[in-house]
């Protein structure tokens, strides 16, 4: 009987802990103050190094909740690492809600503010938009991304990005530094 319990605490130690941390949640309705549209509960988690974040749907006039599989889950969506506010909002555009994934962070290179914007369009969670800026090195910087319009403004100077396919604003695929690899911001030296 005592292998029971030494057998217990082995597996406690080499598994993983499954409960991730939460940092933030935030629910509405993907159609704005209206209503009309499908509700969603969205949390951002906790994950080593990154934030997760997780979306259930409801359907309209009844609220979405946490059980089942989600409708999106996306494990390294954002930087956790020397993050010192990570907070989801949800923000209405006049035309349906934006969820907004905000992450502060700061270490010795530098500080900074990303806020990520999502929408779920066409049964897409789809990326609309994307600011980074802060200091690097001392060096201020900005990079504010307009994805319906294909706009990237860089310190004061806007520029036209090439057009992309819609499935190329999949937020599934998504990672802090997406928008410097797709070409939307240029990586401050």
């Amino acid at each position: 009987m005592r292998l029971l319990p030494a057998f217990a605490l082995a597996l406690t130690i080499a598994l993983p802990a499954s409960a991730q941390t939460l940092l933030s949640e935030a629910s509405g309705n993907w159609a704005g103050s209206t209503g009309d549209g499908f509700t969603f509960l969205a949390r951002l988690t906790q994950n080593q190094d990154m934030a997760r974040l997780t979306i259930w749907g409801g359907g309209p006039g009844s609220p979405a909740v946490a059980e089942g599989d989600p409708q999106f889950d996306n494990p390294t969506f954002d930087l956790g690492a020397f993050a010192t506010k990570q907070e989801l909002e949800v923000v209405d555009s006049g035309t349906g809600s934006i969820l907004q994934i905000v992450t502060e962070y700061a270490d010795e290179d530098g500080s900074g503010r990303i806020v990520t914007q999502l929408q779920f369009i066409d049964n897409q969670f789809t990326i609309v938009g994307f600011y980074h800026g802060g200091k690097l090195a001392g060096q201020p910087f900005e990079c504010d991304v307009d994805l319906w319009n294909m706009t990237s403004t860089e310190d004061g100077t806007t520029r036209t990005l090439e057009p992309v396919g819609f499935e190329a604003l999949n937020a599934s695929d998504w990672t802090w530094d997406a928008a410097y690899q797709r070409g939307f911001c240029r990586r401050v030296e």
